[in-house]
């Protein structure tokens, strides 16, 4: 509620930056492999989609191994989640992604911003206006691929989606096979942990007509590592935590805690204090452990531990579990719509 901005903001001063004390790694063999494969089949493909989660539009998003990858390939943008973005910044990302894959000779043929959590899968964004993009930016480019292995028989299509984990790689691919091949049931496995695709598949039909159209999904692959660099602010430990707040990563390896420490953080920079009923405080807070202590009370959450001094039973605050609810809440939306790239996009 905005309420609470006005009560709390000239009282309360925010943390101006976020601390990480260890180099954030994230680079499973599986990506490795994924990186491999995907140079075998990117031969056999026409058409890009790379699927990323409208809320960090730049964080995680490394435009050197997109162009390496893709070479000249024609690449349609899917930013998922979009009901979760703040719509009023769709066209500032439209326009700065646009500009920033130009400098870097990638070619972007289109931004299709797509929802999560539509009823519907026809109401979700898949029209045939989608579909004519795909096939629009195909046929815009000579056919350079090797169909050796393909049938001759009739006209196809193939594309590769590619993307950082746990974006909706696999939800997508299901969704355009239901709703253009009017088929139920699932083509690939989805998952809502961080890599649950770990190999690139067959083919996968999701279209007959104007043209078979057939998908490769991919591992997700994300930056080997973060690190500190004024030169390139979309690869730095923050941005590597807003991956890891939206479930890019595996929470398991950065740490709930942590991940939660930084969604305090980043609501308290931007005065968004809906949190401080949730958490059952009396005002904002930049401390982690307070937060979770009085979660913990509210929601009595508390684990037993013997005190080794005293030798009596007793209980202290269960901050996993905690920190998982409180970033569940953030995932779920209901922390409001969000940008968090926002510091990253230019406002003027």
């Amino acid at each position: 509620m905005q309420t609470s901005k006005f009560l709390f903001s000239s009282k309360f001063v925010a943390r101006s930056t976020f601390q990480v004390d260890h180099k954030l790694q994230w680079f499973p063999g599986h990506m490795r492999k994924g990186l491999r494969d995907i140079g075998k089949v990117l031969r056999r493909t026409h058409c890009i989609l790379e699927v990323h989660d409208a809320r960090i539009p730049f964080s995680g998003r490394n435009l050197n191994l997109i162009k390496r990858l893709v070479s000249n390939k024609p690449i349609i943008l899917i930013l998922n989640k979009s009901d979760l973005l703040s719509a009023e910044f769709r066209p500032l990302i439209r326009s700065q992604l646009m500009e920033k894959m130009y400098k870097n000779d990638i070619h972007l043929e289109d931004i299709v911003f797509l929802d999560s959590i539509a009823a519907n899968v026809k109401h979700a964004g898949y029209s045939n206006q989608f579909l004519s993009i795909i096939l629009n930016s195909i046929e815009k480019i000579p056919n350079t691929i090797d169909e050796s292995d393909f049938s001759t028989e009739e006209k196809s299509y193939n594309l590769l989606v590619m993307g950082i984990p746990n974006v909706g790689k696999s939800t997508i691919i299901n969704r355009l096979r239901n709703v253009y091949l009017n088929k139920a049931g699932k083509a690939t496995i989805i998952g809502a942990k961080a890599g649950v695709t770990k190999a690139v598949l067959e083919r996968i039909k999701i279209c007959d007509y104007p043209h078979k159209l057939y998908l490769f999904d991919t591992p997700g692959i994300l930056e080997p590592s973060f690190n500190r660099n004024e030169n390139n602010p979309t690869n730095s430990p923050e941005q590597f935590m807003r991956c890891a707040l939206c479930g890019t990563i595996s929470d398991e390896v950065i740490g709930k805690e942590l991940i939660a420490d930084y969604l305090l953080y980043w609501l308290n920079k931007q005065q968004r204090f809906d949190y401080v009923d949730f958490l059952g405080l009396p005002s904002p807070t930049n401390d982690i452990n307070e937060a979770l202590t009085h979660a913990a009370i509210k929601y009595n959450q508390f684990r037993p531990f013997k005190n080794l001094e005293t030798g009596v039973q007793e209980l202290k605050p269960n901050y996993i579990p905690l920190a998982e609810k409180f970033i569940s809440e953030f995932r779920k939306g209901n922390f409001g719509h969000v940008l968090l790239d926002i510091d990253i996009i230019k406002t003027t």
